[in-house]
């Protein structure tokens, strides 16, 4: 298994070592500025099933079921092509949850386009969780079920060659005399596309970082100061028209790096790193993928736990060098305009407790949009 994995990385490292990993655009909120739309107001409707179970085993991570719904209705207006506000109530119920809607909060967006369409800046709730696009290590696979809801401040691009996305989501605000911290979480992707020819063959540099931040100086909490940062650089190669027996190929790596910058002496590692590799085949609606990680004492407050060397179920408990091995079998479909459907498994290998875990999620997205009439 070790040589294996020995030639997969080396294959990896000569071919391409990082890109975004899995494709969850359709689990993603988008707040659309249609032209067609200018100076009218209207509906939109987002509704998030799910259900997502973690057969896991390992001292890491206990294995959970997270299983409800979430409805977001909102009422927006579009003044002209390039400005949009859209105010609404997120709702989520977790099946057996007391109360049944463990979660309700109000949601107010602002979002501005320039004139070619190509820059973006939301105020407000934001389009977030994964919609950011970061890869696991360092972004939670669970936020679009346990964090969906950010609000802040955000700037994207979207360009043929260019994507770049920065953002900061304010999750605590303090005022004189609060008994917490204010807390809050930044990050940004930013990914060229240093090639794209005629027969989609494409070869990009993902540079991403997130930054989180528990401080302040007007509150009365005596806790110690956090700030805590997280990095990811790499290569991909792809090609999204193969021309073979299979659609598409992606071969990707990246090279991630944790840095505490305070001295708060609540964590047992001040700097880590790792590495991320990844490898895939589309068959239309269908991927198959291969991941490699390896982390070195490796923190991420906002990451997937699993790749973690700090245990978040048992305290105390901490594996400095974590080897996991993923096999992933991936499948998403449109069913109609509005509806689609996603189905992942995913066993892990943890090579060092040669322990083998996995999981599987199934998610059901509805987005609909109707415009009532002309302001």
């Amino acid at each position: 298994m070790k040589k294996l994995v020995f030639i997969w990385q080396l294959v990896l490292a000569c071919a391409a070592p990082v890109y975004a990993q899995i494709d969850n655009h359709l689990l993603s909120d988008n707040i659309e500025l249609n032209v067609a739309d200018s100076n009218t107001w209207g509906v939109t409707v987002s509704n998030f099933n799910y259900q997502r179970n973690t057969e896991y085993f390992n001292k890491i991570e206990s294995g959970r079921t997270l299983f409800g719904y979430q409805l977001h209705p909102s009422i927006f207006i579009q003044p002209t092509q390039q400005i949009k506000l859209q105010v609404g109530v997120f709702a989520q119920s977790d099946f057996g949850a007391t109360p049944v809607y463990n979660k309700i909060l109000p949601t107010f967006s602002a979002k501005f386009l320039n004139k070619r369409r190509t820059e973006s800046f939301t105020f407000g709730t934001l389009e977030g969780a994964l919609a950011h696009g970061l890869i696991e290590p360092l972004w939670d696979i669970n936020s679009a079920i346990e964090r969906r809801i950010e609000n802040g401040a955000q700037f994207r691009s979207e360009r043929k060659k260019m994507f770049a996305d920065v953002w900061i989501n304010w999750e605590k605000f303090i005022e004189r005399g609060s008994p917490y911290k204010e807390q809050f979480t930044a990050g940004f992707n930013f990914t060229p596309v240093l090639l794209k020819n005629t027969s989609q063959f494409y070869i990009s540099t993902p540079i991403q970082a997130t930054a989180f931040h528990r401080g302040g100086q007007v509150d009365t909490d005596s806790s110690n100061l956090i700030m805590q940062f997280n990095t990811a650089i790499g290569l991909q190669l792809g090609n999204d028209e193969s021309g073979h027996w299979f659609d598409k190929w992606k071969l990707e790596g990246y090279f991630t790096t944790y840095t505490e910058n305070s001295n708060s002496g609540y964590f047992p590692y001040r700097n880590g790193s790792g590495r991320f590799l990844n490898a895939s085949l589309g068959f239309g609606n269908f991927t198959i993928m291969g991941s490699y990680w390896y982390g070195n004492q490796w923190m991420a407050p906002r990451g997937t736990t699993l790749y973690q060397s700090v245990s978040l179920d048992k305290p105390g408990v901490l594996e400095k060098k974590r080897e996991l091995v993923f096999a992933r079998f991936l499948y998403s479909k449109t069913i109609y305009k509005n509806l689609s459907i996603t189905a992942r498994v995913e066993p892990v290998y943890d090579l060092k407790s040669q322990l083998l875990d996995f999981s599987y999620s199934l998610y059901i997205c509805y987005k609909f949009t109707r415009t009532i009439s002309k302001l």
